[in-house]
């Protein structure tokens, strides 16, 4: 043992993890492991087990296996290090500026011990990108991911395995791999919706604060609702939604059902909508009918708190919406995870107390090619574009087979007959969200079905009692216009951004880190932003289009480029203020 190389180990070790050397001092070292010298003269550990030896690296030339590495998969971005050994390719990682993060993984307290006796790794350990968990379950390690990835300022997320050592403990390590990817799969998912929503949603909800002053009368608290989606099956719903709401049932509209309810003289008791582009206006050319409450996220486009309806905001939870409710006034919160506004208005009847919602028009497929019901917006919109070389046919269609993969299934109506539905990944995720939000539910859901897809809910014998609810906003801790120039000057009083990123944030007071996470959806949004415009520059040139695809801001660029066009922003929605 070498008590000098393991107290500097240790020492390195704290800046990241200050417990992690109480748990190693607890244990007693791994007396199987040692090291042995490759035919270059490179250390490498080597575990001794029955009948056979491990070695962790090359026992040739383990620095040159380490350039091969590096050669396959070129630093850069986050990356998650299964297995410390001694460190041969994380130095080489570590020492390009393209790599901004790196996480080991590791099993067993005796083995690290004894590793950390044999090798001075504290080169590594004092690197401010460098972290490592110790034997964490696989909801452990997300939650560690979670909690230090950052996307638009850490770029790609990518696991490297050594081989040597992840053989030692393979299912611990494949629980890892699985963890790795599963974190990849959420944040990849809400990542890509940031890097093309991120801006509209600051945008949007700076300049609807003025709107949202008011508040409105509270919405009222229900027993039972009906929830009208716009696919196709809400065509024979119509009648089964005129029954419920003559017998008192609050119907809440999405906006794409909007046009189809009003076109057959049915007025909804409120609407909902989420979206944050400008076809959201699409869905109320028709009109809304008089004094029924417009329920919008905070991120909605301006434009429609200016319809003139009664309005009555929610938080959906984008950082810079959730910075308001903490800070300006508390908004009602709605579920909007399920990526759709049907989700949405489920969440709304829920909020609003109700024991049991119908829910009609929620297909998640387009059942014989077709993808909305008659009277939605859809089908005015191609029908002014519908010519004789595009007939309203093909633009339909072409609308159905837009997605990369659209999968066909046949199935049978109740009198027997065969018909097609076709599926797509997205409406199937948006399905499976509302299954698992009517899982958690204490509201009873009864999905309305016709050729759409089987919808899974819990069958409960008797509602359960709900409390009633109030949805409506908290009280006003400051006027808009006094919060949007306090969070421009919080802005402003920002510490300069300075890489590498890690140390940066880390050193920043709680309130500042804060303002930084409201920015980081537009961060994301410019990054995208960023890279397209280098393969816009590089069209020609295929191999410059690889670099190009890879080429992004660096973080503190990043960090700088978003704050200057936060400000800007909130300077616009003061000056529409005014008016």
């Amino acid at each position: 043992m070498n008590d000098r190389f393991f107290k500097r180990n240790l020492l390195a070790l704290s800046r990241s993890d200050p417990g992690l050397g109480d748990r190693l001092l607890a244990v007693e070292s791994d007396d199987r492991l040692e090291l042995r010298n490759a035919r270059s003269g490179a250390p490498v550990p080597l575990l001794r087990l029955a009948g056979r030896e491990a070695a962790f690296h090359s026992l040739v030339d383990p620095e040159r296996e380490a350039d091969r590495l590096c050669a396959a998969q070129p630093p850069g971005g986050f990356i998650v290090a299964l297995g410390l050994g001694a460190g041969y390719a994380l130095r080489r990682y570590l020492a390009s500026t393209a790599t901004t993060g790196l996480l080991v993984v590791e099993y067993s307290a005796a083995l690290l011990r004894a590793l950390l006796e044999k090798l001075d790794l504290s080169e590594l350990f004092i690197d401010e990108r460098f972290s490592l968990i110790l034997d964490p379950k696989p909801e452990e390690l997300s939650a560690r991911l979670l909690s230090i990835y950052v996307p638009p300022l850490a770029g790609d997320l990518r696991s490297l395995p050594l081989r040597g050592r992840v053989d030692l403990d393979k299912d611990k390590f494949e629980n890892a791999a699985d963890a790795v990817r599963e974190v990849l799969g959420i944040i990849s998912d809400d990542y890509s919706v940031q890097a093309f929503f991120g801006k509209l949603w600051l945008k949007n909800a700076a300049r609807n604060l003025f709107a949202s002053e008011g508040g409105g009368a509270p919405l009222p608290s229900v027993r039972k609702a009906v929830v009208a989606a716009a696919g196709p099956s809400l065509e024979t719903a119509m009648p089964v939604l005129v029954k419920a709401k003559a017998e008192g049932a609050f119907l809440i509209a999405t906006d794409t059902s909007l046009p189809a309810l009003v076109g057959r003289g049915l007025a909804p008791d409120a609407v909902i909508s989420i979206d944050c582009q400008h076809i959201s206006y699409y869905h109320f050319l028709g009109g809304l009918p008089r004094s029924t409450p417009l329920v919008l996220d905070l991120s909605s486009p301006n434009g429609l708190a200016r319809l003139g309806a009664p309005l009555r905001f929610f938080s959906s939870g984008h950082p810079f919406c959730a910075y308001i409710s903490s800070h300006f006034r508390a908004f009602p919160a709605l579920d909007t995870s399920g990526g759709n506004v049907t989700h949405a208005a489920l969440s709304l009847a829920e909020a609003l107390g109700s024991e049991e919602t119908l829910l009609a028009g929620a297909d998640f497929s387009y059942p014989e090619g077709k993808s909305y019901a008659r009277g939605t917006y859809i089908y005015g919109y191609f029908g002014q574009r519908s010519g004789r070389l595009s007939p309203e046919e093909a633009l339909f269609s072409g609308f159905v087979f837009r997605n990369a993969a659209v999968s066909r299934e046949e199935d049978r109506t109740e009198d027997g007959k065969i018909f097609s539905r076709y599926l797509t990944k997205p409406l199937m995720s948006y399905k499976e969200h509302l299954e698992r939000f009517a899982a958690r539910s204490a509201m009873s859901i009864l999905p309305l079905r016709d050729k759409g897809v089987a919808i899974a809910t819990p069958k409960r014998a008797k509602p359960p009692r709900r409390e009633r609810r109030v949805f409506a906003p908290g009280p006003a801790a400051k006027s808009a216009r006094a919060f949007l120039e306090g969070y421009a000057a919080g802005l402003r009083a920002l510490p300069e951004p300075r890489d590498p990123w890690l140390r940066y944030l880390g050193a920043l007071a709680p309130e500042e880190r804060d303002l930084w996470t409201t920015l980081l959806p537009a961060s994301s949004a410019l990054q995208r932003e960023a890279r397209d415009r280098a393969l816009q520059r590089e069209a020609r040139d295929r191999a410059l289009q690889r670099e190009a695809r890879d080429r992004a801001l660096a973080p503190a660029e990043l960090l700088e480029a978003t704050r200057i066009w936060a400000l800007r922003t909130i300077e616009e929605a003061l000056e529409l203020g005014k008016g």
